[in-house]
């Protein structure tokens, strides 16, 4: 052979392994079954039997060129058909065709120029631009646009777009756009627009719309949009708009705009509009605007305009509009405007109080104190008008004193007392029923 003919002849070979077809045993063409057609129209066609491979290896130890099996030490391939075993160096420039290489295992380095993938990795992938494996991806794996695995993804992942796992995504994530897991998220995760889970999502996750989970989330999660879960939510969690899930809400909870919970919530809460629980909020509850729970709550809780809860109130609350219970306010408790429960008992002070059934304490309302019928008043009462449609026992004082039954002292301008005899029902300055 001349030694002209020697540059052709490698760039004739090289040509034949990067072009993802397979080298036919024999390139006979057999016109009863590769001719076909009407008229004029006819189409060719190789039989394809045995893929391009050049083993340079002792017992699969060295160097495999094209689609050889087995090897354990480098294996250099256009695309991957055939793959079983890579112990070592294994580079691509596409991805296994259909991974119908499932069961491929790959051990060691993974390179895609640009795209790569198998069955199972164990070790280093990189690829320009992908990489996918239909089994599991274990240990460091960075990709320019994405990476995807139909199972389990661990360790370090680095990717320029996104990450997609079917099974669990475990480890420390980085993707420019989103990640996602069909069975749960564990570690730390970063990713652009959102990260979301059919299962838990635990550790550290940073979504830049959202975190969603279908199950829980715990640990610190973090969200220049929403966070929600169907399940709960534990641990510290700052969303830029909102929090919310179906079952509880628990530790330390940040939004933007409004804090929800189908069940409790407790820990400290902060909502930029409202927090809203379906069941009990207990804690440390701070919001702009407004503040519900369909049972109870209980702790501290401020809010720029109201407080209500179909059950009790306990602890301290101070709001700048109204407080409003079913079934109790129970503490010290400050409303700008209005005050109304069933049950007060402890300290309050509003424009206006209504009670329902009884009051127990002092009660401050400088311009109106109401107690309707068959409930009564133990304590003290200080307001402009303090009207006790029941029973009073203690001290009101105001300018206009009314109780249907006194048992005790008004102090007033004017005094009423239903239950005194005729002619001492009605006294100025001072009235009372011993």
């Amino acid at each position: 052979m001349k030694s002209t003919q020697l540059p052709a002849l490698i760039c004739f070979l090289f040509f034949l392994l990067l072009s993802d077809v397979s080298v036919a045993a024999t390139f006979g063409l057999s016109s009863a079954d590769n001719v076909t057609g009407d008229g004029d129209e006819r189409q060719q066609r190789f039989l394809f039997e045995q893929p391009l491979q050049l083993s340079l290896t002792y017992r699969n130890y060295g160097l495999g060129i094209g689609d050889v099996p087995v090897v354990h030490g480098v294996r250099i391939n256009y695309r991957d058909h055939n793959l079983r075993v890579i112990n070592g160096i294994n580079m691509t420039i596409r991805q296994p065709k259909d991974f119908d290489l499932a069961n491929s295992r790959i051990r060691g380095l993974a390179i895609g120029l640009p795209l790569t993938g198998g069955g199972q990795l164990r070790g280093i992938s990189l690829a320009v631009f992908g990489a996918g494996y239909a089994q599991s991806a274990h240990g460091i794996h960075l990709s320019g646009l994405g990476l995807g695995s139909g199972g389990s993804v661990r360790g370090i992942t680095v990717s320029g777009l996104g990450v997609g796992a079917g099974g669990h995504l475990r480890g420390i994530t980085v993707a420019g756009l989103g990640a996602g897991s069909a069975s749960g998220v564990s570690g730390v995760h970063l990713a652009g627009l959102g990260l979301g889970s059919g299962g838990p999502v635990q550790g550290v996750t940073f979504g830049g719309i959202g975190v969603g989970s279908s199950e829980k989330i715990s640990g610190i999660a973090l969200s220049l949009g929403g966070i929600g879960s169907s399940g709960s939510i534990r641990g510290i969690t700052v969303a830029g708009l909102g929090a919310g899930s179906g079952e509880s809400i628990s530790g330390i909870t940040l939004a933007g705009l409004g804090v929800g919970s189908g069940g409790p919530i407790h820990g400290l809460t902060f909502g930029g509009l409202g927090i809203g629980s379906g069941e009990s909020i207990r804690g440390v509850m701070l919001s702009a605007v407004g503040i519900g729970s369909g049972l109870r709550l209980s702790g501290l809780a401020v809010a720029g305009l109201g407080i209500g809860t179909g059950g009790s109130i306990t602890g301290v609350s101070l709001t700048g509009m109204g407080t409003v219970a079913g079934q109790e306010i129970r503490g010290l408790h400050i409303s700008g405007v209005g005050m109304g429960s069933n049950q007060i008992n402890g300290v309050t002070a509003s424009l206006f109080t209504e009670v329902y059934g009884s009051a127990t304490g002092l009660f401050i309302a400088p311009l109106r104190f109401r107690l309707q019928e068959d409930a009564y008043l133990r304590g003290v009462s200080i307001g402009a008008h303090n009207r006790i449609k029941g029973t009073q026992h203690g001290l009101t004082i105001g300018l206009y004193n009314f109780a249907r039954h006194l048992n005790g002292v008004q102090i007033g301008l004017l005094n009423y007392a239903g239950n005194n005899p005729a002619g001492l029902r009605l006294l100025p300055l001072v009235n009372a029923n011993l």
